[in-house]
């Protein structure tokens, strides 16, 4: 089994502007592959953009489809002035085009001496260069951080090989038309995994951000470790963030000015981007954490999420804004964690460890005060937090045994930023 990660290197600003046919390449990419992507998804579904989920995808893209994929992108492509390089691999990868909205492009990556075979993005970690060519416009080169050449050490020491990469544009939707900026070269790394047999199983249950991420070690059906992943100081800044963004709606909402208006929403898309950061950050802790430990044991990850109809009740609810915008970044914490615990054969799976449903008897509990929960049919009492845990420790050997193993990923590239 292969899984994959993957480098998103930046195209600094002052590159795109001595070059502005970088940013346009990319835009008309993009907005090829999203073409393509509509028309194929509206040829198997009937509807115009349908929403589907990853799994729904896989099913709807079955090779016998592979013609007509082919056929679209042979009719869209040569209208956004592509090279026929470019709509060659769109036609191989034509699945993973659809999932990403992006062309993958062949790569090669120099670690000492070997020699340059041509391919379209040439990673040399000798010069720290990563060089983009072949594309129809004259080819540019980026360099790369340190931090970036320490990331690929780190994925080659792994086993991990270049396979891939993608020459992406973010896109802004904005009230007349989208916006694109911040190019990026995203480099795939791909390694072969064997899933471990484990030993032990690290429960993981995932609050609100102000409530941090409980995660306990369970090892012959007996708790043996808890931990709280929680940084106060980064959660008073997020409220204080939010607090700050809405406060500058608001006044956008009312301001007639349309020079001051674009000022305040601007600011507001600032400090957006600023908590966007944040909440990254605290992902990127709190899964390293869980991954660690699940490492140290051999012990499957099995994570308590609320399901997404929950979820959404909650974003949704009466819940103060101050409190609703701290389930943010709940989804994107549990992608990554199981796209890492797959990088590293770690058995993930997600189900329900009730905090509400008491652990002994099975009863409906209702909550106290200080997040405190007792059970009125045998008494139990207990910290809200601990109950996953003990859900946890109660179908030990079930979920033990139980644990999946991770299915082909020949159909698509599931991808990790970094």
């Amino acid at each position: 089994m292969y899984a994959y990660r993957t480098l998103r290197v930046e195209i600094p600003w002052r590159l795109v502007e001595e070059r502005p046919d970088v940013l346009g390449l990319a835009v008309r990419m993009r907005l090829a592959v999203e073409e393509y992507a509509r028309r194929l998804l509206k040829e198997l579904t009937g509807q115009e953009e349908p929403k589907l989920a990853p799994e729904e995808l896989v099913c709807l893209l079955t090779p016998d489809r592979r013609e007509l994929a082919r056929r679209i992108i042979e009719e869209v492509f040569p209208k956004y002035g592509l090279k026929r390089y470019i709509a060659e691999w769109a036609k191989f990868f034509w699945r993973d085009v659809v999932f990403h909205r992006a062309v993958p492009l062949n790569a090669q990556l120099r670690v000492g001496n070997e020699r340059d075979i041509s391919m379209a993005v040439f990673v040399d970690l000798k010069s720290c260069i990563v060089r983009v060519r072949k594309l129809g416009i004259p080819p540019f080169a980026v360099k790369l951080k340190k931090s970036n050449v320490a990331w690929i050490r780190r994925r080659l020491e792994e086993g991990a090989k270049l396979k891939l990469a993608f020459l992406g544009v973010e896109k802004r939707d904005g009230e007349k038309e989208p916006t694109y900026d911040k190019l990026y070269v995203a480099l795939v790394f791909a390694r072969e995994v064997q899933q471990i047999e484990p030993k032990a199983i690290v429960a993981v249950d995932v609050n609100r951000l102000d409530h941090g991420v409980v995660v306990g070690l369970v090892v012959d059906g007996k708790i043996v470790r808890r931990m709280r992943l929680l940084d106060e100081n980064v959660v008073r800044e997020l409220r204080r963030l939010h607090e700050e963004i809405s406060r500058l709606d608001e006044q956008a909402a009312r301001e007639a000015d349309p020079a001051r208006k674009r000022r305040l929403e601007d600011r507001a898309r600032h400090l957006a981007s600023k908590r966007f950061r944040k909440i990254r950050g605290v992902v990127k802790y709190v899964v390293s954490e869980i991954i660690k430990l699940a490492r140290e044991h051999q012990a499957a990850i099995v994570v308590d999420t609320m399901e997404e109809e929950t979820y959404l009740e909650r974003k949704q609810s009466g819940e103060s804004g101050d409190k609703k915008h701290l389930y943010d970044g709940l989804g994107q914490l549990r992608r990554r964690l199981q796209a890492l615990a797959e990088w590293y054969g770690q058995p993930y799976r997600e189900v329900r460890l009730y905090s509400t449903i008491c652990p002994r008897c099975g009863a409906k509990m209702e909550e106290l005060s200080n997040r405190r929960m007792r059970c009125p049919s045998c008494g139990f009492n207990d910290n809200r937090d601990n109950v996953p845990l003990l859900w946890a420790k109660k179908r030990y050997w079930e979920l033990l045994q139980k644990q999946p193993v991770f299915s082909s990923v020949s159909t698509t590239i599931t991808l990790l930023t970094s």
